[in-house]
């Protein structure tokens, strides 16, 4: 028998798809619609966070030109035939989808939940873009369906955060993730970012400590890479900015997770760049598989797992 849940697929960590399979009984797969154009950041004179291109970390199927209706509609065929599944979480991805009129948010929510086979919804925003208006509306969805808020938090570290130019401090982000937790059903996400400068394993075993301290439901973990016409790459450019090689990534993703708690949903392992002709560097970025093939072979080389390490921290409910 291994050390590991067996509800884990075989797998050495928490995957969100098997998350998902328990809560449904169901496979499901993430419809990723596009109704929000823009970010506090953009609307302001802080500027772009420095990661960010011009697409607001967009997929490249996108179709914002299209109502929610019609994004589901185009999305679904192909998702049917591809991965065999009759489930979908209509996943609100770009930019800051809660930097909106709450009712207009509401109005495309909803629109989204009218389809059958949409069996629930996930809002991607800011730490910092949580209006007192959004609560109520999140607290009547979650009573009607499954919701998820996901947060870019990206680090829980300042000096992090003002690298990055993501104009919010951890303390909002810590803020705002108890803040969503005392809403009854809601679950919550967080957006993490290693390979940031000045990084060190302190810093990883923090993350991973205030993930479980505040109660994260699910967590999404990527590695800070270089896309064109972006502050980032002037940094590189430059020479001071250094991405990660996959090794040490892989090394700092394993630590996260052996201090992570069983619980806690792992959404991805890795980044990958939506436009690959937009990828400056690392070129690892562009493979989808490579990063996780060799996190998973690294947990599997170290006989060790999500939880290994954990010591037990009681969060926040």
């Amino acid at each position: 028998m291994p050390p590991f849940p067996e509800s884990w697929g075989g797998r050495r960590y928490h995957s969100i798809s098997q998350a998902y399979q328990q809560r449904f009984g169901q496979k499901v797969h993430k419809l990723a619609l596009s109704v929000s154009q823009s970010c506090p950041n953009r609307s302001s004179e802080i500027g772009v966070c420095v990661f960010c291109d011009e697409w607001g970390s967009a997929g490249i199927y996108v179709r914002p030109e299209l109502s929610v209706a019609a994004q589901i509609a185009a999305y679904k065929a192909g998702m049917k035939e591809r991965f065999r599944t009759q489930g979908f979480l209509a996943y609100f991805q770009p930019y800051t989808n809660s930097f909106t009129r709450t009712q207009d948010l509401e109005r495309q929510l909803r629109a989204a939940l009218e389809d059958s086979e949409v069996l629930g919804l996930i809002i991607g925003t800011r730490p910092d873009c949580l209006n007192k208006s959004l609560f109520p509306l999140l607290a009547e969805l979650a009573q009607e369906t499954y919701v998820c808020v996901e947060l870019g938090v990206q680090s829980f570290e300042d000096p992090a955060l003002d690298f990055l130019n993501r104009g919010h401090d951890a303390a909002q982000s810590t803020e705002a993730i108890l803040r969503l937790k005392e809403v009854p059903g809601l679950e919550v996400g967080v957006h993490l970012i290693f390979g940031l400068p000045h990084e060190g394993d302190q810093e990883i075993l923090f993350a991973a400590h205030e993930t479980n301290r505040l109660g994260v439901n699910n967590v999404k973990l990527h590695n800070l890479h270089v896309l064109k016409n972006t502050p980032l790459e002037t940094l590189y450019r430059q020479g001071d900015f250094t991405p990660l090689e996959l090794e040490e990534y892989a090394r700092r993703v394993v630590l996260f997770l052996e201090h992570a708690n069983p619980t806690l949903a792992v959404g991805r392992l890795a980044a990958k760049a939506s436009r690959e002709e937009e990828l400056v560097a690392p070129a690892w970025t562009a493979q989808k598989m490579l990063p996780i093939n060799r996190i998973e072979g690294m947990l599997k080389a170290q006989n060790t797992w999500q939880s290994r390490l954990w010591t037990g921290e009681a969060p926040w409910t």
